[in-house]
């Protein structure tokens, strides 16, 4: 090993001790979140005896080995992430912290393959970089740790996929060119927004390479055939369930109607990522992605400007590198990337949350080391200038998204999470009876729930009452049954609130209704059980029968 890869290996080991140590610790906290254990479920089942399939809309599973083996989560997002958790349980069980851990290590895993094609590409220098700025990014550690929209597996395939069709291409090596293809495939099989990345980097590598490329392309099929082969086999479950995608996607553009304020959401979703507030935000608006423009008091850091200063002074330098004659190819491919790809998921339907925008990562890390590269090199007469301002820029980011990380960690320790990722869940579901039906009259409850308390009969008819679209829907329910509804302005589904108001007027004893808080004393969810045997007819408001 050269003195220069000792030097990078020994960062990324300091780094994966500091993403540990900083993402690592406190992981009760925030409460299990829907979205984070949507994917876990299906693996915990899988290993559980007379474990059941996933059952929301569009999940697909099948019968293989003793359990019901997830293939699709949703019609859009593969069950990658739920096939290598069934590893990752078996061996160190099933628990929130093997879960947050082993996500945070995928991406931890995805950082060491992209600063290795980084380094490959552009120099230790550059390498080193966008180690360190990813690495402390706020976005990046506790997106990845709580990783819902499986951001970890879109990292680790981007990086690895990115790395070996670079050393694949180099050197003529039809494997490794198999291998990037697969990774990339798989990409897409995690979940279909990664074409964003395809697309934008495709795009990208078209325009700064056209002649190289399509000389090279149609002298070389064999390399071709390796990488679409490798793509496919990794793709193939989406591939196949394309008619399922596109029906999803026609559902999606007709009720985008709805929301007419999706452009400057996400807008501000690119500016709080970016800035290194939106993990923040989320947690103090209690997981309520609409209302963290309402949000006051979250860290930010320098990122943001950072970034901006750096399209547009690279931005010069290639163009002046251009115009002299001597284009910098490879850093016009990472800033066309870094603009393409940000375009085209500004252009994607509903890709208005930051599990879709960080498939731009690490592009806008990779664009403010290069240009960090270029002060650090450039004009030798005065090059303590260039030197003195990299150098202060990069202690401004670093110094920025640890105080971050840092406020971060310390309104999770005082809440134990607000909301929607409220503690209280996971506190109140350990007092539940053995015998108790929990019934979830909301999006939030059943995942969370079935990861924790497996042995419950749970039950989530929400997904039913919703596609009966207003036809009559009849719960029959026993004193056991408890109802969890959300508080109002966290629901997701106006049923909860019906149930709430059909039993506000019944006595006392026939019906008990209980509000659950966090930490703090802030509001967290609902639950309502009845005195007796009852039926609850939903017909977009709700008729209580008691027996």
């Amino acid at each position: 090993m050269t003195r220069e890869n000792a030097a990078l290996s020994g960062l990324f080991a300091v780094l994966c001790v500091a993403v540990f140590a900083l993402a690592g610790r406190q992981l009760d906290a925030p409460g299990l979140y829907y979205d984070e254990v949507i994917q876990a479920t299906p693996a915990s089942e899988f290993l559980r005896e007379g474990g059941e399939p996933l059952s929301i809309p569009g999940a697909q599973n099948t019968w293989l080995f003793g359990g019901w083996f997830p293939v699709l989560t949703q019609p859009y997002m593969g069950a990658l992430k739920s096939q290598l958790l069934i590893p990752s349980f078996a061996v160190f069980g099933t628990s929130r912290e093997t879960l947050r851990l082993v996500t945070l290590a995928w991406s931890c895993v995805g950082l060491g393959l992209l600063a290795l094609w980084t380094r490959r590409m552009y120099g230790p220098g550059a390498a080193a970089l966008v180690a360190v700025l990813v690495a402390l990014d706020p976005s990046f550690l506790f997106v990845s740790r709580h990783d819902w929209g499986s951001v970890s597996l879109a990292m680790l395939c981007r990086g690895g996929g990115l790395l070996w069709l670079a050393a694949g291409w180099e050197r003529r090596s039809v494997g490794r060119l198999a291998v990037g293809g697969l990774l990339m495939g798989l990409g897409l099989y995690n979940k279909i927004d990664f074409v964003g990345f395809l697309a934008g980097a495709g795009i990208a590598l078209v325009l700064t390479v056209p002649r190289v490329f399509w000389g090279e392309l149609r002298g070389r099929t064999a390399s071709l055939g390796a990488v679409t082969t490798g793509f496919a086999i990794g793709a193939a479950p989406m591939l196949i369930a394309v008619t399922g995608i596109l029906s999803a996607t026609q559902a999606m553009l007709r009720s985008q109607q709805t929301r007419s304020d999706a452009i400057s959401e996400k807008i501000a979703t690119w500016t709080h990522m970016l800035d290194g507030s939106y993990f923040h935000r989320l947690m103090l608006s209690g997981g309520r992605f609409d209302g963290l423009a309402d949000v006051h008091g979250a860290a930010s850091g320098p990122f943001l400007w950072l970034f901006a200063v750096s399209v547009v002074g690279l931005g010069l330098w290639l163009w002046r590198d251009a115009r002299d004659g001597r284009p910098w190819r490879a850093q016009a491919f990472a800033w066309i990337s870094t603009l393409g790809i940000a375009a085209i998921l500004l252009l994607m339907p509903r890709a208005a949350r930051i599990h879709h925008t960080m498939n731009v990562y690490p592009f806008p890390h990779l664009v403010v080391a290069l240009f960090l590269v270029r002060l650090w090199t450039a004009r030798p007469g005065s090059a303590w200038i260039g030197r003195g301002l990299a150098t202060a820029a990069t202690a401004a980011i670093v110094l920025g998204n640890v105080w971050i990380d840092t406020r971060i960690l310390e309104t999770l320790a005082e809440s134990g999470g607000r909301g929607r990722w409220s503690g209280a869940l996971e506190e109140w579901v350990q007092t539940v009876p053995n015998d108790a039906t929990v019934v979830s009259l909301d999006w939030g409850f059943h995942a969370p729930l079935l990861f924790l308390r497996p042995d419950l009969s749970l039950e989530e008819p929400v997904w039913k009452i919703h596609a009966n679209r207003g036809r009559p829907f009849t719960i029959e329910g026993t004193p056991d049954h408890v109802y969890l509804i959300q508080e109002r302005g966290y629901e997701v589904f106006p049923i909860g609130s019906a149930l709430l108001d059909a039993v506000t007027h019944l006595p006392m004893g026939d019906v008990r209704i209980m509000k659950h808080v966090d930490r703090k004393g802030g509001p967290a969810f609902i639950s309502i059980q009845f005195a007796r045997p009852h039926q609850l007819v939903y017909r977009g408001s709700f008729e209580v029968r008691l027996k």
